[in-house]
């Protein structure tokens, strides 16, 4: 690169780069020139085009830097237009610097620059022995760290309907998709859920359906309601974002004595990417609401010890809140790995479901949020969920040092497409308490070992074992059959005995 001046007398102070205050003043011209070409070098991104056809040339720039610090592009010339527009796009990234001065005075400075391309490293040195504090390499390329990172950001492109990230599980959502999942031939798995958005994204389009809902508005506010995420940040190699969340409701129970029902929330929800295969989530609510009378009542009956009046159901502990009303926050997080295609990791606090339908007899939701441990496992025409959960039983009656009792619960789930319309499901489970401060029984970690026959390991009564099945059959693209079976604690002399001891050992749940 070479620099020529015009336009200004070398007389005056030329402009300064933040880190080039303590060069003496005949080097800070210098100074000034290392800075520029070092942005050049570190941003300059030569185009596809001009690599593969092994272009060697240079583009000139004419620019200045105005009066008030600003640089400005005059002139490029350059024999590709993909030239000229990465040249102009390096220099709009350039800092606001103090201006040059002519007899104290801020004033415009201009230089016509040479970028040799391919390009080249060909830093000007300044002469340690005149400056009053010379910056080194480390140094220079240390105060540019943070231009660096503000370069790197590139336009927001919602990344995370190819992402690693859970759908929101809801019904409502859910049935968005549902058809396209379950018609005949496809080897969708969908009793394990909730789904991460690379499982669905190969059945629907989220990003359509997304530019269906947007909205034509002109204003930041607009955008930002209707369009957007409050925060948006993405470069290659992350993204993130961070939304707000209010939820006002209101209704009437006829048969209550209070005037009305209603549900206050606000919250916030934020989550991101780092690389192509970590994904996290996390999510704040803080809730006041007042229910349906026999929601109330129910939800007062599972009153948990201590002050506290309710346990919203699906929701977790609530205190009160004035004088018939309750107040209950809850957070959820998670982080989701894929170290391979086949597998999908996630370690954090909420709810799982297994089963198809809207409850299951398997693993439903209506559980408060908790610690959980998921592995998930999908190749040929498999799909295997194992999921290692930490719980609280909260009655009184077990509760010890004013702290809730520990539970553990382990799951297995294999789900086989053994054809195009009929898909096998194969379940068992096994909760168990703290009893003899055993904790955490690695026994339970294996992911593939049945738990019936741990429990002859570990004690017989040391956890209540349940197995189960279930199966769905495609009769057409709109329609499936879908039925669960459970046993627990399977005894052969209850099943020949029959009657009432085999009544309360199985369940049977079919649907449509």
């Amino acid at each position: 690169m070479c620099w020529l001046y015009s336009r200004q007398s070398v007389f005056g102070k030329a402009p300064v780069f933040s880190g080039c205050d303590s060069i003496s003043f005949s080097k800070q011209q210098k100074c000034f020139d290392n800075q520029v070409h070092a942005h050049i070098y570190n941003s300059f991104k030569v185009p596809v085009r001009v690599e593969k056809e092994k272009y060697k040339g240079e583009v000139v720039v004419l620019f200045e830097v105005d009066t008030i610090g600003r640089f400005q592009v005059m002139y490029v010339d350059a024999v590709y237009n993909e030239l000229k527009d990465e040249a102009k796009r390096v220099f709009s990234s350039l800092p606001k610097i103090k201006p040059a001065t002519y007899n104290g005075r801020p004033t415009f400075k201009q230089y016509s620059l040479q970028i040799k391309i391919p390009l080249i490293d060909t830093n000007l040195v300044i002469d340690e022995s005149e400056a009053i504090n010379p910056i080194s390499k480390l140094e220079q390329q240390a105060k540019q760290e943070f231009d660096r990172v503000n370069n790197d950001l590139k336009t927001f492109e919602n990344k995370a309907y190819n992402s690693q990230l859970n759908i929101q599980f809801t019904h409502s959502d859910y049935a968005k998709f549902d058809r396209q999942m379950n018609v005949v031939g496809s080897n969708s798995h969908t009793a394990s859920k909730p789904f991460v958005y690379d499982d669905v994204a190969s059945y629907y389009d989220f990003q359509a359906e997304r530019e269906a809902l947007q909205r034509e508005t002109a204003t930041w506010a607009g955008q930002k309601l209707w369009n957007e995420h409050l925060v948006q940040l993405q470069s290659d190699d992350y993204w993130f974002t961070i939304d707000p969340i209010f939820d006002l409701e209101v209704g009437k129970d006829t048969d209550a004595e209070f005037s009305s029902t209603y549900n206050n929330t606000r919250g916030f929800l934020v989550q991101g990417g780092l690389g192509e295969k970590f994904n996290f989530y996390a999510s704040v609510f803080e809730s006041q609401g007042r229910f349906a009378d026999y929601v109330n009542r129910y939800a007062e009956s599972l009153k948990a010890f201590g002050p506290d009046p309710a346990i919203i159901p699906g929701r977790g502990i609530a205190k009160r809140f004035k004088t018939d009303s309750y107040d209950y926050p809850v957070a959820e997080a998670y982080m989701s790995y894929a170290p391979a295609k086949f597998i999908n990791i996630q370690f954090g606090h909420g709810k799982n479901f297994i089963g198809d339908g809207y409850r299951s007899l398997l693993l439903s939701d209506v559980a408060s949020p908790h610690p959980f441990l998921k592995l998930n496992t999908k190749f040929w025409k498999i799909k295997y969920t194992n999921t290692w959960m930490w719980l609280k039983d909260v009655r009184p009656e077990v509760t010890e040092d004013g702290a809730f009792l520990t539970k553990y619960m382990a799951n297995h789930y294999l789900s086989w497409n053994v054809s195009k319309r009929f898909n096998l499901g194969l379940f068992e489970s096994v909760i168990w308490s703290n009893t003899n401060n055993r904790g955490f029984d690695v026994n339970y970690l294996n992911p593939i070992i049945f738990y019936r026959a741990i429990e002859f390991e570990t004690g017989q009564d040391a956890g209540n074992a349940v197995i189960g099945a279930t199966a769905k059959y495609k009769w057409n693209d709109n329609i499936n059959l879908y039925s669960q079976f459970v046993l627990d604690e399977f005894s052969l002399a209850d099943v020949k005995a029959g009657g009432e001891k085999l009544e309360k050992q199985v369940w049977l749940s079919i649907g449509r």
